[in-house]
Parts: C-alpha cells; sequence; structure tokens
C-alpha cells in the first residue's frame, strides 16, 4: 500500500501537522460561520467584540449557535482531515469501521452506571483541594473560571421545550461524545501510542489534556478518571464506538436529569447527579463492580478480536 506523507512522518510531526489542521480549520470555520450569525441572530459586533453577555436571554441562541460551530470546527472536522491525509480513510484511522458488538455496549453502560459513585467522590474531593497560600491569587481565578463555566452551563441548559432539551442534547452530549473522542482517543492517543511505543503512556497523557482542556479545575480528576475509562475501552476494543458510547451517555444523563427534575438537578453542576454525603458510602462497591465489568470487557474484546489499533500509521 502507498505511504502518504503524513504516515510516513515521525509522530512528533504527525502530532504538530495535527495541531496546525486543528488551528486552521477553527479560523476558517469560525470566519466563515461566526459573520453571518450576527445578522441571523441581530448580535451587534460591539458586542462580539466586547464579549458576549451570557446573562442576557437574547444572546443565548447565538451563544448556542458559536458552541455547536465550534464542536465541528474543533473536534469532528480536524480528525476527519488527519484520518484522510494518513490513510486515505478517516473512519479506518479513527477505528469506527467496525459496529460495536451489542452485548460489549451493555457493559459499557454497566461500566458507566457503577464509576458514577466513586466519580462523584473523587469529584467532591477535588472541589476541597485547596493550593498553597503562595498560590492565592491562581486559586482565585480558578475559582473565577469555575464560577463563569457553571453560569454559562446554567445559561445554556435552562430550558422549558422539549426542542430547547434537544437542542441542549445535542450540543452538550452528541457532538461532544463524537467530537472530542475523535480528536482525543482517536488521533491524539492513537499518535501519542505511536510515538512512545506504549499505549498505558498514551492514555495517561491524553487523558490528563482532556480533562485540563476542559478549564474546569475543580472537575479534574473525575473527568481524568472517565478519560482513562475511554482510552482504555478503546485500547482494548480497537474500536471509538465504546468510548463514544460512554461519553455520550455520561454527558446525555444529566442534561436529561436537569430537564425533567429542573428542582432536584441543577445545571451547573452537569458533572454530578448526586454529591451528597451518600455518595460516599457507594463509591466502592461501585468501584468494585466497574472494575470487573472493564476486565470483563477487556477479556471480551480480545475474545471477539474486534479491529486492533492502527500502529502502521
Amino acid at each position: 500500500m502507498e505511504t502518504s506523507y503524513f504516515s510516513s512522518r515521525h509522530p512528533l510531526i504527525q502530532l504538530l501537522m495535527s495541531v496546525l489542521i486543528i488551528l486552521l480549520s477553527y479560523l476558517v470555520i469560525t470566519i466563515l460561520s461566526v459573520f453571518p450569525a450576527l445578522f441571523l441572530y441581530h448580535v451587534p459586533f460591539s458586542a462580539l467584540a466586547e464579549g458576549i453577555d451570557y446573562t442576557n436571554p437574547d444572546y443565548i441562541p447565538f451563544m448556542k449557535y458559536l458552541q455547536i460551530s465550534q464542536a465541528f470546527a474543533l473536534f469532528i472536522i480536524p480528525p476527519v482531515i488527519i484520518g484522510w491525509f494518513a490513510l486515505h480513510d478517516p473512519w479506518k484511522f479513527l477505528q469506527m469501521r467496525k459496529f460495536p458488538d451489542s452485548w460489549l455496549i451493555g457493559v459499557v453502560f454497566i461500566i458507566l452506571i457503577t464509576a458514577l459513585p466513586g466519580l462523584n467522590a473523587l469529584s467532591a474531593f477535588n472541589e476541597g483541594m485547596k493550593l498553597p497560600h503562595f498560590l492565592a491569587g491562581i486559586e482565585e481565578w480558578m475559582q473565577r473560571t469555575e464560577q463563569k463555566a457553571g453560569d454559562l452551563t446554567e445559561a445554556f441548559l435552562t430550558v422549558s421545550s422539549f426542542g430547547g432539551y434537544l437542542i441542549n442534547v445535542l450540543m452538550v452530549a452528541l457532538l461532544p461524545a463524537f467530537g472530542e473522542e475523535f480528536l482525543f482517543r482517536g488521533v491524539f492517543q492513537n499518535l501519542l501510542g505511536k510515538w512512545f511505543k506504549n499505549y498505558h503512556w498514551a492514555i495517561w497523557i491524553t487523558a490528563i489534556v482532556f480533562s485540563a482542556f476542559h478549564l474546569q479545575f475543580y472537575g479534574f480528576l473525575p473527568r481524568m478518571a472517565l478519560g482513562l475509562i475511554f482510552g482504555y475501552l478503546v485500547f482494548w476494543s480497537g474500536n471509538l464506538w465504546y468510548a463514544v458510547f460512554a461519553h455520550f451517555l455520561n454527558n446525555f444523563m444529566p442534561v436529561t436529569a436537569t430537564y425533567l427534575f429542573p428542582d432536584k438537578f441543577s445545571p451547573d453542576q452537569l458533572d454530578q447527579l448526586s454529591s451528597d454525603s451518600s455518595g460516599w458510602m457507594w463509591a466502592i462497591p461501585g468501584t468494585l463492580v466497574m472494575i470487573g465489568a472493564l476486565y470483563y470487557f477487556y477479556l471480551k474484546s480480545k475474545s471477539l478480536k474486534i479491529e486492533e489499533p492502527i500502529e502502521n500509521i
């Protein structure tokens, strides 16, 4: 098979080329999508230049439009382009040519559900962490960033119509599930694995970058743990569909809960379905069941001989 210019480069060069493709895609699509939307949503250019006021409900549809367009610009289109440059077959590059096994999809569901108590406990621990006194300025900046992210999430997810709920599912659950898995597990984890010749290093580094990218510091540890789960699902199975499903389920449940039960679940705590003290009681048994389900997934994946991770990119 003819080797492409991309695939013949060192993995570090492939990573740098991938970053360049991402930046160009973001720049071009942002220019092409933002300015027409200013007229479509009647948003003055001055509001964009000064920073959109997300407390103004009139600007929320425009901001949702930006969120969706940026998902395509950053996460969905670049991996497809990178896959075409690498193999002239994006779906093979992203390890999505083979549909997932229905039984293993059920196992992934069990893995995610049983992981929730441990993730919530880890989230509570993360929120209670304090930086040393000499880093007080950084900690205050982190708190402001977290508060702004929470306020923006609440503005996005507070809807009363079913149509608004479906847009939130698209924006918060469906597009991130595909896009973030395309980019982080489909591109970065794969190329890092080839570079380091060690997929465990690749999985951990990708999980750290995945969590840091969200800029929500008080949810860093649980999000990194999720990244590890997603990473090993892909590594063991050689199939990105399982991580996409797990990612979708993780985001879909709280979005749906906040829509159906707005008095019980707060939109600004999207990553937690429960954070009270009783969560600690279920963390250990839940984590043990999750580990058992992960091990079963590992064994079953080997027996099914699912598409192998791509080595010759």
